[in-house]
């Protein structure tokens, strides 16, 4: 691949990765992603010199200024959010640039184009997906822009017109180097965006953090949701319930003891029924007062094991805090207000990403409890507000609750049979066909005999009333899906449910769910499902350990490094003081005798003992062996290696070391000499046997054989015999005393010349 080629194909990865964080934010019409994409395509397809045919600079000048009345048509007509309005202009305009044949100063305004892109999508969405279109979006810039100055240089100054000759160790044996090896662009790019990453991180850790109000969407509204206002139409939760689109993550940790399931993350209540929708009576919120760090719901002298839940929700346009029942303590949020049917909101949110704690009494009534608490005698405000019922309402319903609760006589038993029958006697179905326009409750009882969580909940409160048992409507979430890896369910709109909450007088409320089982959520196993756990473990440590990272978590942070340098430093000293303590009382034992006449034995002969047993021996020798391996394989294996690699470096290395064991023995090669003069300087046939197979194997285009090979070892090993031997004659003479002179007699037997 050519370098011109590489440039064109980093600077369109940089343009795609750009467009596409901004796909990611799910606010691009599909008529700007086909068409931009259909830029993208075409303007690869003019600079990769497939198609000739590209636009002039006039002609995309005039289709600018064309573009004008458009914008305002876009902002003013069509209502488009003035930030949508700004990148529809922006990709328009860099369309026609892909189409034109580009200079530098083209690709340069493209880039900017694309910067403008990733900030534009950081302000519409931070998840995951925009993490790793991120990842891609940096090692693309820093490609694109690392080849965008090679290229420029190499225009601007020209290719050397020859390779440059280099020579090296020998006279009369010259090689022209005509390249060097070296990381490719790709991977310089690589290597510098982690160089970049791992200098940003402390930085990141270190930097003063904005609060978290100032994180999430401030570009554009939010997205509504419905089902969780004051006021809901009957069958809006099903329109929800077809949405796969996640609401939120939560955290639970429960009291020992406690199990998980049957949890639902409440939202709002209502109490109205006027035939069609459903209405909280109650339009005034209590602020809740402030205790401590959050806010109390419920009497601090309530001690009781507390269900504590950790909330990400989504950049929903929602005011509802959603909790476990029964909520005691909220923390996390700015301001808090309860309504009169319990439900729980705060200021609005302003499309961001929100995260609270909130502390529950998840703890449920026995059964014998509920049957003991048998008294119908309620609150004058219990009866007033929970037990109203439409006046033009279809009557055959309060005979139904009649026929079924037939015989029972306490609230839990009416409740319990009209449960069972609405579970056992419907079926459960999202797609409602109502028969007639009159009671939409009558018409699922009677005649469609199948519906949603809704119409069962407002079944079971219509026909509870009727009894004359308070009871309201409770619009939620079920608990999601479990990811293990995070430890964290996740809530999508298809777990939107609705139920029902009946009044005791003893117990308060207690909830009820006549929707048969096919209505729950159920999550399949398989590969899908393993990628959507991956999937939300990531988002979550995204969303809780970067996007939130706060001036809280930098102190927790700090606060527990300083933690474990004192406790490092504290066992440290601990250590090096018992280590000091036991080694003088062992030197202060070494061969006492009154610790040998109290019949024990000397520290040293424990440590002969130790030293000399069959499992220390056996440690000595395998440590020995592992050393002597090391140091074989280093020395004598290393040219080996390297010979089906690289067989210059092979004949440099094993050349290297006869070098190294002659400059032991004080036999050093000159800068200025060959290797052949080297060799006939020291006159060993060793070591000329050795230059000659270097020479051939650093200079000659014919591999070396195996017996060549197998003879090289064997030469090394007779330098380092010889050079040992020279070492310690040359020793031996500095260390005997001179001896006298003497008559000179024959040698016998050795022969010294050639050692001189």
């Amino acid at each position: 691949m050519t370098l011109e080629r590489y440039f064109k194909l980093s600077s369109y990865t940089l343009l795609v990765t750009s467009f596409g964080m901004l796909l990611s934010t799910g606010q691009l019409d599909w008529f700007s992603t086909i068409g931009y994409s259909g830029a993208l395509v075409a303007g690869w397809l003019v600079d990769s010199g497939i198609y000739r045919l590209s636009l002039s600079r006039r002609a995309t000048n005039w289709l600018r200024i064309a573009y004008v009345p458009l914008l305002l048509l876009d902002w003013r007509v069509l209502a488009t959010p003035p930030a949508i309005v700004v990148v529809h202009f922006i990709l328009f305009v860099s369309a026609f640039k892909l189409l034109e044949r580009k200079t530098t100063r083209d690709w340069l305004w493209l880039y900017l184009v694309a910067f403008f892109e990733l900030l534009m999508a950081a302000g519409m969405t931070i998840d995951a997906s925009f993490l790793v279109l991120l990842a891609l979006f940096l090692f693309a810039a820093v490609s694109t822009l690392v080849s965008f100055e090679i290229r420029r240089a190499d225009k601007e100054f020209g290719a050397p017109k020859a390779p440059i000759e280099l020579w090296r160790e020998t006279r009369d044996a010259r090689r022209s180097l005509t390249g060097r090896r070296a990381i490719t662009v790709a991977g310089f790019s690589a290597i510098a965006l982690a160089l970049i990453l791992l200098l940003a991180a402390p930085l990141f850790l270190a930097m003063p953090r904005l609060g978290r109000s100032a994180l999430g969407n401030r570009l554009l509204k939010a997205q509504a949701l419905s089902g969780f206002s004051n006021s809901v139409r009957l069958g809006e939760v099903a329109q929800v319930k077809l949405n796969p689109k996640v609401v939120m993550r939560v955290r639970v940790t429960q009291p020992a003891g406690q199990e998980r399931t049957g949890l639902r993350w409440r939202g709002v209540t209502f109490d109205l029924y006027d035939g069609q929708s459903w209405t909280e009576s109650g339009q005034e919120w209590q602020p809740v007062r402030r205790a401590f760090d959050g806010f109390q719901l419920e009497s601090p002298a309530r001690r009781v094991p507390l269900t504590e839940q950790s909330f990400f929700l989504e950049p929903f346009n929602l005011t509802t805090i959603f909790a476990a029942p029964e909520p005691i303590f909220v923390r996390d949020v700015a301001t808090l207000q309860r309504d009169a049917g319990d439900g729980l909101w705060t200021d609005s949110r302003s499309a961001q990403r929100f995260q609270y704690r909130v502390y529950s009494d998840t703890r449920l009534p026995t059964e014998s409890a509920l049957v003991a608490d048998s008294s119908r005698v309620y609150p004058h405000e219990i009866r007033t507000r929970y037990l109203q019922l439409p006046v033009d309402r279809d009557r055959r319903i309060d005979d139904l609750a009649a026929q079924v609760t037939e015989g029972a006589m306490t609230p839990v038993e009416i409740a319990r049979r009209i449960e069972y029958h609405l579970q056992t006697s419907y079926g459960y179905t999202l797609d409602l066909r109502r028969t007639t326009d009159d009671d939409p409750v009558a018409d699922f009882l009677f005649n469609v005999r199948a519906g949603h969580c809704e119409y069962f909940a407002t079944a079971m409160v219509l026909m509870m009333r009727a009894r004359r048992i308070p009871a309201r409507l409770v619009n939620g979430f079920q608990m999601g899906e479990y990811s293990p890896l995070a430890d964290v369910y996740t809530v999508r709109q298809s777990d939107a449910h609705s139920w029902v909450e009946v009044y005791f007088s003893k117990l308060g409320w207690v909830t009820f769910d006549p929707t048969p089982a096919a209505g729950m959520s159920a999550y399949g196993g398989g590969l899908m499902a393993q990628f959507r756990q991956y999937f939300d473990a990531f988002e979550l440590f995204w969303q809780e350990r970067i996007v939130g990272f706060g001036t809280n978590d930098q102190i927790a942070m700090f606060l527990g490094l300083q933690r474990w340098l004192a406790t490092y430093e504290h066992d440290t000293a601990r250590g090096w003081s018992a280590w000091t303590t036991a080694m003088s009382e062992w030197f202060a034992s070494w061969g006492s005798d009154s610790e040998l006449a109290n019949g024990g034995s000397s520290l040293r002969d424990r440590i002969t003992q130790l030293a000399t047993s069959p499992i220390a021996l056996t440690l000595f020798a395998c440590m020995g062996l592992v050393v002597a391996g090391f140091v074989w394989r280093r020395r004598v294996l290393s040219w080996q290696r390297m010979l089906t690699r690289n067989r210059v470096r092979s004949a440099i290395a094993f050349y290297q070391q006869m070098l190294r064991a002659l400059e032991r023995a004080g036999l050093r090669r000159d800068p200025e000499q060959t290797p052949r003069e080297f060799a006939a300087s020291i006159d060993w046939p060793a070591v000329k046997e050795l230059t000659r197979l270097y020479e051939r194997a650093r200079f000659s285009d014919e591999p070396l054989a195996e017996t060549e090979v197998t003879r090289i070892g064997e030469l090394l090993g007779e330098v380092r015999a010889a050079t040992v031997r020279r070492w310690w004659q040359i020793r031996r003479r500095w260390v005997l005393p001179p001896v006298p002179p003497v008559p000179p007699v024959r040698p016998r037997g050795r022969d010294e010349a050639r050692w001189r």
